[in-house]
């Protein structure tokens, strides 16, 4: 992974440079970020001030637990509506 500015991704290590951009950290440090975590950066880690605090912060979430289970009443709702699982019973007749 590249440590600063660079050819590729300083998170992920990405190495097209037709997806990266240089982002500015706080205290004037540059980045070189692919895309997704370019936007990352402007969302959750504006006040980065290295690439370890940008890494740290962007970091991947899939080895997370799974927030599913915890559901309200609307998470439950919108769930439900967009499950394959009820439209095997709710099909039109045709004929």
């Amino acid at each position: 992974m590249a440590q600063g500015p660079g050819s590729a991704c300083s998170v992920c290590g990405l190495g097209d440079e037709r997806a990266l951009v240089e982002v500015a950290l706080v205290g004037g440090a540059r980045a070189t970020l692919c895309g997704s975590h370019a936007l990352m950066h402007r969302r959750v880690a504006p006040g980065a001030r290295s690439v370890t605090e940008l890494r740290a912060a962007v970091r991947d979430r899939r080895g997370r637990r799974d927030r599913r289970d915890d559901r309200d009443e609307l998470g439950a709702a919108l769930t439900a509506a967009f499950s394959g699982d009820h439209r095997g019973r709710e099909r039109r007749r045709t004929g």
